[in-house]
């Protein structure tokens, strides 16, 4: 197997960061919409309960996006409130129905929130409350994330070291040893069938 230079394995971990935190970074961004009210689901007073994430207590950032919309009246005075409690004002607006609505962008921290509106009859309403979640520990999510890769890269090389070290060594192979003379076994049989009788040793004296 050909052998990976240094080189290459660290630029696929710095690969492996930048691509993990740009997933984080889409993740961290999205939001989670809460409807506060909509056309034929009116209520002036709307409960939202806001959880903390990964027990975190730091503030969440929100926006309120309202719409006041009438086919019966030109004219209507409206207002909006978002109290955490019921006894704190978070955000407060007022006006007419003609006016702009200005978007809302703050941040609500955990808690129990109240959304106000107080509109007159005619009126349709129509309201969005988002959340971004992870907005608060997006910096913190970066920062662990690449701790955790960089963690698992040394780790990585660690186990490949410790293997090498453990791996047993191939044992050579016995090489088979060749007799280079052996002697041949004759039969009884062969011995008789070789033996001719002019080489008798007892020979007739000569006359």
């Amino acid at each position: 197997m050909e052998r990976r230079f240094p080189w290459q394995t660290m630029l696929l971990w710095v690969v492996a960061v930048v691509l993990i935190n740009a997933i984080w970074l889409n993740v961290a961004g999205q939001t989670a919409p809460n409807e506060i009210n909509a056309e034929g689901k009116f209520q002036s007073h709307r409960e939202v309960n806001i959880s903390p994430v990964f027990g975190s207590d730091a503030a969440i950032p929100a926006t309120l996006e309202s719409t006041f919309t009438s086919t019966s009246v030109d004219q209507a005075n409206l207002s909006i409130a978002i109290k955490k409690d019921n006894t704190t004002t978070v955000y407060s607006w007022s006006g007419q129905l003609s006016d702009p609505v200005p978007v809302w962008s703050g941040e609500l921290e955990p808690g129990t929130y109240t959304v106000e509106t107080i509109v007159e009859e005619g009126v349709l309403v129509t309201q969005q409350l988002e959340l971004q979640p992870f907005g608060p520990i997006q910096t913190a999510g970066h920062v662990v994330l690449t701790l955790l890769l960089v963690l698992v890269a040394w780790g990585e090389q660690g186990l490949r070291a410790l293997l090498a070290r453990r791996k047993p060594k191939h044992e050579t192979s016995e090489t088979k040893e060749k007799i280079p003379f052996k002697a041949a076994k004759f039969s009884q049989e062969d011995d008789q069938l070789a033996w001719n009788e002019n080489d008798s040793p007892w020979r007739e004296p000569l006359r």
